[in-house]
């Protein structure tokens, strides 16, 4: 038997009083506060979580669930992938590159056609330095937008670090062989010494009487 969980009327008010502090936060996002606008996109979804995606709580399955489209996604889960996108932003920003994963994933998991969350997603894994992972998702998204900047910024970085971890690796194997070679030299100058130690003539004292 199904039950109401909420009212229309219900409904209606927390979905406004959470939309409220989600523009709210898109304020002070545009006025670069970024911790005070984590706050109010957070109050947001205090409010729309707590609500079915039907407020008269009826099942809308996808008609296809091998192959969901965008129409499959509820308007709650894409209001709630839309602030969780802005939370990775706010949190890139902040450079806390950890909640910008969580963040974007979660947009993600809610509204996987939201290219923003995909691409706030990429962005976190190049920073974590899971360079295959960003480049899957930035080749989904290059197949609509090919020549957009903001992917071609994000491709110039994972060369950059690439370059840098190339530069890492080159230098630690040469201190692995300069460790090694000052061994030998070490290892090598010690036995030098003993054979010159071994080659000395004995010092004969003559008996005195």
């Amino acid at each position: 038997m199904t039950t109401i969980t909420e009212t229309s009327s219900e409904y209606e008010s927390k979905y406004a009083s959470g939309m409220a502090h989600k523009n709210a936060g898109n304020q002070l996002f545009k006025d670069e506060e970024f911790a005070k606008a984590l706050k109010e996109y957070y109050h947001a979804l205090l409010y729309l979580r707590g609500l079915n995606a039907n407020p008269m709580d009826l099942a809308s399955a996808p008609r296809d669930p091998e192959k969901p489209t965008e129409e499959d996604v509820s308007d709650l889960d894409k209001d709630l992938s839309v602030i969780q996108t802005n939370m990775a932003a706010c949190h890139l920003r902040l450079d806390r590159i950890d909640r910008v994963v969580a963040c974007a994933d979660a947009a993600h998991k809610a509204n996987p056609f939201n290219k923003k969350a995909k691409f706030k997603l990429a962005q976190g894994y190049i920073r974590q330095g899971w360079i295959p992972k960003a480049e899957k998702l930035l080749d989904e998204l290059e197949k609509d937008s090919p020549r957009d900047a903001a992917f071609a910024a994000e491709r110039k970085l994972i060369a950059s670090k690439e370059k840098e971890a190339e530069a890492k690796q080159r230098s630690e194997m040469r201190g692995m062989f300069d460790r090694a070679n000052n061994k030998l030299a070490a290892a090598e100058a010690a036995t030098a010494d003993e054979t010159k130690a071994d080659e000395q003539p004995a010092v004969i004292r003559k008996k005195t009487t």
